[in-house]
Order: C-alpha cells, then sequence, then structure tokens
C-alpha cells in the first residue's frame, strides 16, 4: 500500500462502529481470528467422534452450522457439534471468547472485559458466568513439593433479598473477632511448578481436606503445611508424605520446605475477590483463579476455548 492509500485508510477509521474497531486492533494485534478459535474448539471431537447423547462413536459429519462442523450420531439419530452439552453452547461471538478469556483470567470487571470484547455488558455477564462454568481444576496435577494453607474469606451476601442479619454497609467486617461463621474456608495448595489448586470448604476438617487433594496430589508429592492439626489424619488417609512446619514457634523455613507460596497466593486470590465480592459465586471464582494459574504457567489464555467442557 503507498502512502496515498494509507492516508485514505485511515481517514476512514473514523466510520467503523465499535466492534469494527476493536476487530481491527485485534487482528493487527495478531490475536486468534474466529478460523484459530473454531480449530481449538474442533480438537474436541477427536477421532473417535462420540456423541455426547448416547456415548457411541463413530458419527459422520453433516454440515456446518454457526461455524462448527455438525456431526450426526447413526446410532441415537441426533446430531451435535463440539459445544453440545457444554456451558459455552449457543455462545455467539466466537472470535471474542479468547479475549474474553484473557479478560476473565486478569480479574477485569464486567465493564471493561466487555469494552475490550467489544460487546454489550450484559452480554460479558453472561460470559462472565458461562465461562465460570466450564473452568474446572480437575485436570491440575500437582507433583514435587506441595504446598497446602486455608485462608478464610468473609462471606457475602450481596444482592439477597432476605437477610438473617443486618447489612453491613460498604462491605464492613464481620460481627465477631477471628475465625466464625461468618467466613468462609477456602484451601489454596500449590507445587513449586506454579501449579495451583483453590476450593471451597465446608470446613477445615481431614475429611473434608481429603476430598480435594486426593484427586489432584501425585502419590509420590510431598504435602507441606503448617501446624493446622487437620492435615497429618489427612495425609495418613492418602498415603502421602507430610511435614508440618511449627509455625507458632516461629518456624517459617525448613531447609526447602514453607509455604511462601500460597501465601503469595491467598494475597492475590483475596485482591481478585474484592472487585467480585458475593458468596453465591465465591466456588466458581475461586475454581477460575485456579485454571487461569495454570494456564499462566504457560501462558495460554485459550484453555477454556479449548475444554469448554471442563
Amino acid at each position: 500500500m503507498d502512502h496515498h492509500d494509507y492516508l485514505a485508510w485511515l481517514s476512514e477509521i473514523d466510520d467503523l462502529s465499535s466492534y469494527q474497531r476493536i476487530a481491527t486492533v485485534r487482528l493487527l494485534a495478531g490475536q486468534p481470528s474466529l478460523e484459530a478459535v473454531i480449530g481449538l474448539l474442533e480438537e474436541r471431537i477427536g477421532t473417535a467422534r462420540n456423541c455426547p447423547h448416547c456415548a457411541a462413536g463413530g458419527a459422520v459429519i453433516r454440515g456446518r452450522s454457526n461455524g462448527l462442523k455438525r456431526y450426526f450420531c447413526k446410532i441415537c439419530s441426533k446430531t451435535f457439534n463440539a459445544l453440545t452439552g457444554t456451558p459455552l453452547a449457543r455462545l455467539r461471538h466466537k472470535d471474542c471468547w479468547t479475549e474474553f478469556a484473557g479478560s476473565l483470567s486478569d480479574g477485569d470487571t464486567v465493564k471493561t472485559s466487555a469494552a475490550r470484547c467489544g460487546v454489550a455488558s450484559s452480554t460479558a455477564f453472561r460470559w462472565r458466568h458461562r465461562f465460570l462454568r466450564a473452568v474446572t481444576a480437575g485436570a491440575i496435577k500437582l507433583r514435587g513439593i506441595v504446598e497446602a494453607d486455608e485462608t478464610f474469606v468473609l462471606s457475602s451476601r450481596k444482592g439477597e433479598r432476605n437477610l438473617d442479619r443486618k447489612a453491613r454497609r460498604r462491605g464492613g467486617k464481620a460481627s465477631k473477632r477471628g475465625v466464625s461463621h461468618e467466613q468462609v474456608p477456602v484451601l489454596v495448595a500449590a507445587d513449586r511448578s506454579g501449579a495451583t489448586v483453590s476450593a471451597i470448604l465446608p470446613a477445615v476438617s481431614a475429611a473434608h481436606l481429603q476430598a480435594v487433594l486426593q484427586p489432584v496430589l501425585d502419590q509420590d508429592a510431598l504435602l507441606v503445611t503448617d501446624g493446622c492439626t487437620s492435615y497429618p489424619p489427612c495425609a495418613a488417609a492418602m498415603g502421602i508424605s507430610h511435614e508440618a512446619l511449627n509455625q507458632t514457634a516461629g518456624e517459617r523455613v525448613r531447609g526447602e520446605l514453607h509455604i511462601q507460596t500460597v501465601n503469595c497466593r491467598h494475597e492475590r486470590l483475596k485482591s481478585f475477590l474484592r472487585r467480585h465480592q458475593v458468596s453465591r459465586q465465591l466456588s466458581q471464582m475461586v475454581s477460575s483463579r485456579s485454571a487461569s494459574k495454570a494456564a499462566n504457567t504457560t501462558r495460554s489464555p485459550r484453555r477454556s476455548s479449548r475444554d469448554p467442557a471442563g
């Protein structure tokens, strides 16, 4: 393009709609196109082409719908695509999904996410909850030295119509000092590679800790915790090696053993939750932080698009 054509092209930018401008910026920045996103989604089908309705394999391609290949199951005679039965089914603007996943990972507000993706705030709000439902930490595996510790988040009942207590103005604080029923325990476990798992606990007990840790801990992992009495029976039940640091006596580090990594994760989690303070979605948001941390280990915000079913 010569200089005069370039100036003419620039003069027409003012006539672009907001969505066209964002699409242009996304293209110039080298962000994934619609075809690239669809390619990621199609990887979910695999060579077996299993039907999500009856689990039978051998489905055949029968045209396209909304950019995705349509498959026909010869057993149950139903059709499906790569998103059928997932939280992302029937969502539009697939070319914006990778940008939205990155925005969600960055902890942006709904309005900021909407501006980044060029969609309405109501659309970004619906997408947020769909993407949170699609996120899971179940595929994460913690290996080597694994730190685990719990933190407590003040329960927020923002938006509820029938409170059994007096409303707290502008967040406020708990009515009781220390840990009480007004606070929600959140377990965070992380290994030295950066893989992180976070989960809401009904209570800090050996059984509840085991329910979260056993599916994600490698059998050869070394679990490092503080002096909480629930961890030794939990580790024994799982058959995992365990080391406890007596932080009450001032033991913060023992050789290469410490729990400073998860303490840092606690602060990042609380910083993220300050902008999204509501307990009803707390479990999904905590899980989304685990998944985004795992994705950021390879710095790829496309995990939700590649595996929308979790």
